[in-house]
């Protein structure tokens, strides 16, 4: 603990902005660190160092930071600490606040409170509200509206994909910050969920918070975008969700139906996986690319395979285990071919079309030997 606090005071002096992270626990913090830091959700959260009982401070990368990120839980989470003190230390610390609520909590009176005193002492500081966990108010056959629609106006009320109850608390939420001092909050819906969840994509409104982030503090935003667009950050945030959500699709025990959606699964991943690594192009003209790049062999294979799997469902119980092992191997390959070609491409370079095909059929081996999607549960 004394290594942890002293790391921790060494970070306060650095040279680096400090994001200030206001919000409850379970309000989804740490799965903006995440995509903030393009690190794992566990690997955010072993970084945190304690400054306080109320109080972590996170810097990254931790030995010569470019972000320190404070985190103070919401009053309602200390109700027998006094946590004024670390409250106005951040006040006094903070170049950007970003709240962060659970979009169907309408009882944030507490939060409501420490942004109504920080903006009467520091009315010019950015404040950005990210309103979480959105598949909380989805009903059973609910799914994100796309392309993200939410601009922070209240015409957001009506790009919520028809759910009427939706729409009321979003603006709802967004009406209890209206007696906010200075610049008005800027609004971001988000919903960063897990794998195993099962709701994608996975990194929902990042774009938009992105957007954000950069007007606030610009030359961070640039240098953190680095690390977003990471490999592993990619496998993390876009391969793995992709590829477990194509397994339990095609896991449908009924041939065809399963595997139109997990191809087009398939196709959404590769689009994504683009569009991170910041190639730009229509949603099919980008997983067409990609498919002529590996050639006429992987798509005989890739057609061939298909089929074979909605044959394999026949064989009720052991068949469809068979075709979520195999769906998410390949899955998982396409994602790593997508990898490598764009971001050659990224990087002004031309992808080499043997070096393709050879990650692919790596990735495939080594998803088939090592991965075993688990059963999908209800989000």
């Amino acid at each position: 603990m004394d290594d942890a606090l002293e790391q921790a005071r060494r970070w306060v002096d650095a040279d680096a902005p400090v994001l200030w992270l206001l919000g409850n626990t379970q309000s989804g913090k740490t799965s903006i660190l995440a995509e903030i830091t393009g690190q794992g959700h566990d690997e955010v959260g072993r970084g945190y160092r304690p400054m306080t009982r109320e109080s972590r401070l996170y810097a990254f990368p931790p030995d010569r930071p470019v972000l320190r990120v404070l985190d103070t839980r919401g009053l309602a989470d200390s109700a027998d600490e006094d946590a004024s003190e670390d409250l106005d230390r951040a006040r006094e610390q903070a170049h950007l606040l970003v709240v962060v609520v659970r979009v169907e909590d309408l009882e944030i009176g507490e939060i409501l409170e420490v942004v109504l005193q920080t903006r009467r002492q520091h009315p010019r500081l950015p404040l950005i509200v990210a309103q979480t966990c959105l598949h909380h108010l989805y009903g059973a056959d609910d799914r994100h509206p796309e392309p993200y629609p939410f601009d922070g106006t209240d015409d957001d009320r009506h790009r919520t994909g028809g759910s009427v109850e939706f729409g009321r608390c979003i603006l709802a939420q967004r009406r209890l910050f209206t007696d906010i001092k200075g610049e008005p909050p800027h609004f971001v819906p988000l919903d960063f969920t897990r794998p195993e969840q099962g709701v994608l994509p996975a990194d929902y409104g990042a774009e938009r918070l992105w957007d954000l982030l950069e007007r606030a503090l610009p030359e961070v935003a640039e240098e953190l975008r680095l690390n977003r667009a990471s490999e592993e950050s990619i496998r993390a945030r876009v391969i793995l969700p992709y590829a477990m959500a194509a397994a339990a699709a095609n896991a449908v025990p009924v041939p065809l139906l399963g595997g139109l959606g997990a191809a087009s699964l398939q196709s959404a991943m590769v689009v994504r996986i683009a569009r991170r690594l910041g190639c730009t192009g229509d949603f099919t003209a980008l997983w067409r690319e990609l498919v002529g790049a590996l050639g006429a062999g992987f798509l005989a294979g890739f057609g061939g395979s298909w089929t074979a799997q909605q044959v394999l469902k026949l064989g009720l119980g052991w068949g469809t285990a068979v075709v979520a092992s195999w769906t998410f191997a390949i899955s998982w390959a396409i994602g790593e071919a997508a990898l490598y070609y764009f971001g050659e491409k990224a990087a002004g370079q031309a992808p080499d079309r043997e070096a393709l095909r050879a990650r692919y059929r790596a990735a495939l081996s080594e998803a088939r030997a090592t991965y075993k999607p688990p059963k999908a549960g209800p989000p």
